[in-house]
């Protein structure tokens, strides 16, 4: 058995970019009900990954009706196999007090919001147009006055382009931040290093 398992929380997080990951893993890519299309270049990446790659749709739909199937599959590889180390790529931080309570248990378990987190020396430079001038923006912001939650935080992104720039771009701007470690998220509160 691999000795870490990602479970995606797709519904999520749609930016998956599995050629990071390096043979010690297994991956589960929960999809919602409601998701008709997955991109080619993740079914491609998938495909490398051979039988190390599983895809789980959720039938129900209704809130949180994707998490609670990863909580449950996350349960049952714990209990079958207490010293995997898992880690579940999802940007909505209700996973964490699971996790904490996985954690004292003596488990190994963490969330992530971006794939980028893995390998924080391979993150892309923040030296893009886009990346510098958000990080330029929140750095002449006082710091009691930048956002605290992550939704905020996109918000505030989108609205330094005037929400002229896709929702895809805010989410890669954010995910190059916490990669080179200029942001993190603590129980549900962004925290700045600079």
């Amino acid at each position: 058995m691999s000795k870490k398992l990602l479970l995606v929380d797709y519904e999520n997080v749609q930016q998956v970019d599995l050629s990071r990951l390096d043979d010690g893993y297994e991956v589960v890519i929960f999809v919602g009900a409601t998701q008709k299309s997955v991109p080619i270049e993740l079914v491609t990446q998938a495909q490398r990954l051979g039988q190390r790659v599983d895809w789980q749709r959720v039938d129900g739909v209704g809130s949180n009706a994707l998490d609670f199937h990863i909580a449950c599959h996350l349960g049952r590889i714990i209990e079958r196999s207490p010293q995997q180390q898992c880690l579940v790529l999802s940007k909505d931080k209700g996973f964490d007090p699971l996790l904490r309570h996985l954690n004292k248990e003596g488990l190994k378990c963490r969330r992530l919001n971006s794939l980028l987190e893995l390998d924080p020396k391979t993150a892309p430079p923040t030296e893009d147009a886009n990346t510098k001038r958000v990080i330029e923006l929140l750095g002449k912001t006082d710091k009691k006055g930048r956002p605290r939650k992550l939704k905020t935080l996109t918000q505030t992104v989108a609205a330094f382009f005037q929400k002229k720039i896709p929702p895809e771009e805010v989410s890669r701007i954010i995910d190059t931040m916490f990669a080179n470690k200029l942001i993190s998220e603590t129980n549900g509160n962004v925290s700045y290093d600079f």
